[in-house]
């Protein structure tokens, strides 16, 4: 894991990465945005991130096959799964697997961005 405060975001919805991307800058975090997690993963350069927020559900590689994609690599950075469909089995299924927090769209700001300063902490 990187010593950086660069933070990963993979949403597909350009309006959701860049609100989260002006969140995290408002908190002094710096931050990178992908569309889905073939893009980070093709980038080559995981030790950069900090952290990596992904979306549940992309067309491409999901966040599910990111997680294990993650794994495979060795990255051990914690790992925030947002989603608008929640649902307890993905959960579950995420969160033994290592990732960090699970988080139900539409995102409470103030509860996600301690979620994520404490996580880089």
């Amino acid at each position: 894991m990187s010593d950086s405060q660069l933070v990963a975001i993979v949403d597909d919805d350009p309006g959701v990465s860049g609100s989260i991307a002006s969140l995290l800058r408002s908190a002094g975090l710096e931050s990178e945005r992908f569309s889905y997690g073939g893009d980070l993963i093709d980038r080559g350069v995981l030790d950069e991130f900090c952290c990596i927020i992904s979306d549940l559900h992309m067309e491409g590689m999901d966040g599910k096959a990111l997680q294990l994609e993650l794994i495979r690599l060795g990255w051990s950075g914690p790992f925030i799964v947002i989603t608008a469909f929640p649902n307890d089995s993905e959960r579950e299924q995420m969160m033994s697997k290592g990732a960090h927090a699970f988080v139900s769209k539409p995102i409470d700001p103030d509860g996600f961005l301690d979620l994520v300063e404490a996580a880089v902490a």
